[in-house]
């Protein structure tokens, strides 16, 4: 019997392959690129600024009002808030520094921007251990600090987190600083995925650092993929199954299907089950900034939020516990998925008490935390940094750098 393929046969098999590898492809222009790390940059200050007067204040239940805006002393009524931490009066801080600054939500990023412009992204645990002694020594907590303070004592990551030497390696600090590598590897989440959780080593350990997979792909995921959902689901297929993350994750995804009108409900069984977890003879350490809690809240503001930046942003502050963090993470997500045009005026540029800007925070970024670093930086340049390094690393992959129809075109490596 004749196996030979008959030549029309060939046409077809070889045009099913072309179109089936068309359909894969993923590319993205520079433009676009730069819209959405500019909406990753601005959507992480905006959620920290949104979060700061509520931090580690609504614990036990969610905040009573949907938070859409800053609130501050002056306007926050009878809520409870930091009516003594400087950070609670953001907008009258916008006008102080004529734009936006730095906390700990950006500013550790802006420390690994800078390693890696130096070392490249393969940058190794010695050299980012460097450029933290150098550039992080004040205003860090949890485990960046006892990361940092095992630093001076000669120690080098990942034994900085590990839960033999830092005893708050399960708390929320990596998910918060190493949202940087998604925008690094756009598109390309488990390479993302994979140095994000490189990152979290630094100061975490076991399934501390599950979180930071979870958003180190969605970020990624977020320059091409829309649906929140979807976005959820790709996560959990990356997160580890051992350990109560990736079984929260399930928890939220099914508590949101039973009741997706309601996330305040969802929320109190989260508190309910993972604000003391145990099972079996296993007991989670409990804390208000545990990567757990504020982790799952967190995925519940993305699936609640239903693509929306002010809603998905306002869940994560109004779920409570050390909400400015995770709504920082989700405001970048965010920032990512619908780009910088999304994001409403009110927080970026009519933020002000009299007054207003005309371009997000003055297009401004007031370094004020982190030593040996330039104190004044245009977001614009920020942006186009993290867009050059997004470039290198498409390239070390295997990706390409086109133009089409006169635009720079990147088209992503897929593995």
């Amino acid at each position: 019997m004749n196996r030979t393929l008959h030549p029309i046969l060939i046409v077809i098999v070889l045009v099913s392959l072309s179109v089936s590898a068309a359909a894969q492809e993923r590319s993205i222009s520079r433009a676009d690129l730069v819209e959405r790390i500019s909406g990753f940059w601005i959507g992480q200050l905006v959620g920290n600024y949104m979060g700061f007067p509520f931090e580690n204040v609504y614990v036990n239940e969610p905040i009573p009002v949907l938070v859409d805006r800053y609130f501050t002393p002056f306007n926050g009524g009878e809520l409870r808030m930091n009516r003594d931490d400087h950070r609670a009066f953001a907008p009258y801080l916008f006008t102080a520094f004529d734009g936006a600054y730095s906390d700990d939500d950006t500013d550790i990023e802006f420390v690994t921007l800078h390693a890696v412009e130096r070392h490249g992204l393969d940058i190794d645990y010695r050299q980012i251990a460097e450029a933290w002694q150098n550039h992080i020594n004040r205003r860090i907590w949890v485990a960046n600090r006892t990361a940092r303070d095992l630093m001076d004592k000669g120690m080098v990551p990942p034994d900085t987190g590990s839960k033999q030497n830092n005893p708050n390696w399960f708390q929320i600090d990596p998910q918060l600083v190493n949202e940087i590598w998604s925008a690094f590897y756009p598109g390309m989440p488990a390479r993302a995925a994979e140095r994000a959780e490189w990152g979290a080593r630094i100061t975490n350990d076991d399934w501390g650092v599950h979180p930071t997979i979870a958003y180190g792909v969605m970020i990624s995921e977020g320059f091409f993929e829309r649906d929140p959902q979807r976005l959820v689901k790709l996560a959990l297929a990356a997160v580890p199954a051992e350990g109560p993350f990736h079984e929260g994750m399930t928890d939220v995804i099914r508590w949101h299907a039973e009741s997706p009108d309601d996330w305040r409900s969802t929320r109190q069984k989260i508190h309910d089950k993972y604000y003391r977890y145990q099972k079996g003879d296993y007991q989670a350490p409990v804390s208000v900034v545990s990567s757990l809690v504020n982790g799952l809240c967190g995925v519940m503001a993305v699936l609640y939020g239903e693509g929306d930046f002010m809603k998905t942003v306002g869940i994560a502050v109004s779920a409570g516990y050390d909400c400015d963090n995770q709504a920082a993470t989700c405001g970048g997500l965010m920032g990512v998925v619908l780009g910088v045009q999304a994001i409403p005026p009110a927080l970026t540029q009519d933020c002000l008490p009299r007054g207003r800007w005309n371009k997000p925070f003055n297009d401004t970024y007031i370094n004020h935390s982190r030593d040996g670093l330039p104190n004044y930086n245009r977001i614009s340049d920020i942006v186009e940094r993290i867009a050059n390094i997004a470039e290198t690393a498409i390239l070390q992959e295997g990706g390409k750098k086109l133009e089409r129809d006169g635009q720079i075109v990147y088209v992503i490596p897929q593995k």
